[in-house]
């Protein structure tokens, strides 16, 4: 690493009582190798843990760039957002706060794409889950990233063609901040995250491919990663995220009975599937995850009904208060 280079890569991390795993992340980040002339920015803002976080990122004193706000100011987008206007990296990581980098060459299989053509914009990478997770997120995650991460390819999607600057596909937004680069002078210029309550990285992903960037998928780019949810905290994340993506990417599902009533059977028996063949579990988390199951699966269509049913009242009250307006 040059010292006297003034090049920086820049990780964010937005913290909220997350003391489990942040020092792993901070130790594994700041032990990364750098390309050469390039020097490391590890910036986090916090907004209102009450458990041992504050305390782990002070510990590091100057090596952190830290930052406190009200939990009422914090936004997904808006949060990142800001944290790229204070930055000065060339290209911005984002990293989840229990989101932790599996090897020291992280930072430069993250950005790698990033010199095979200006015109990859983002970059997502592979998340490996914990080994104890939740089945029922623990396959979820697997079957994500699994059939990406069979080799050491980057995989390129994009839009519109390099040759004609035509429409060649449709757009796939599937894009995830808990592990991620950016370039940053697209952020702080035409191409900022939204300020949405959630789904703000697909959001993004959308908009890149629909203003002619590409996103790219780095396996070599990969962070051990799963929520730790319970049944219950399981459903609230699943309501948040079909409301999210209807106002990020104008998701167009319709809610189910069918689906809530019998649609967790199917899932069930595959992470039953999933935990026989599992050799990270225990034989105790193979009968607890086993038991656990069906309650994660019903959690998430019943986060799912809700959420799009409230979507669909949303858009109902919308459009009688539009008649009204023209009627009067």
């Amino acid at each position: 690493m040059s010292k006297t280079s003034n090049k920086y890569i820049s990780v964010f991390i937005p913290t909220y009582n997350g003391e489990k795993y942040l020092k792993d992340s901070i130790e594994m980040i700041l032990k990364q190798q750098l390309p050469t002339g390039y020097n490391l920015e590890l910036l986090i803002t916090d907004s209102g843990s009450t458990d041992q976080t504050v305390n782990i990122i002070k510990s590091y004193g100057s090596k952190i760039i830290f930052n406190k706000i009200p939990n009422s100011e914090f936004g997904h987008g808006k949060t990142r957002s800001i944290a790229a206007h204070n930055a000065k990296g060339e290209f911005m990581l984002y990293l989840s706060q229990d989101a932790t980098p599996t090897n020291y060459k992280w930072i430069i299989n993250m950005i790698e794409p990033f010199f095979i053509n200006d015109l990859i914009g983002c970059v997502f990478g592979r998340q490996i889950p914990r080994p104890n997770a939740a089945s029922t997120i623990k396959r979820e995650v697997s079957g994500v990233f699994g059939g990406l991460s069979a080799s050491d390819t980057i995989f390129i999607y994009r839009h519109k063609s390099l040759v004609t600057n035509e429409t060649i596909a449709p757009i796939s937004s599937f894009f995830s901040d808990v592990n991620s680069a950016i370039r940053r002078d697209l952020l702080i210029g035409k191409i900022p995250f939204r300020d949405v309550a959630y789904a703000e990285d697909q959001a993004l992903a959308k908009d890149m491919l629909e203003n002619g960037y590409f996103k790219a998928f780095a396996p070599l780019g990969s962070v051990w990663h799963s929520n730790e949810y319970t049944a219950r905290q399981y459903f609230h994340r699943k309501f948040d995220e079909y409301i999210g993506l209807q106002e990020s990417v104008n998701l167009k599902l319709l809610p189910s009975k069918r689906s809530l009533l019998l649609g967790w059977i199917k899932p069930t028996i595959a992470d039953l599937k999933f935990i026989r063949r599992d050799q990270e579990y225990s034989t105790k988390s193979k009968l607890v995850w086993s038991i656990e199951s069906p309650f994660f699966n019903f959690a998430e269509k019943l986060g799912r009904y809700h959420a799009l049913k409230n979507i669909r009242n949303n858009n109902a009250r919308k459009k009688l208060s539009l008649e009204s307006k023209t009627k009067n």
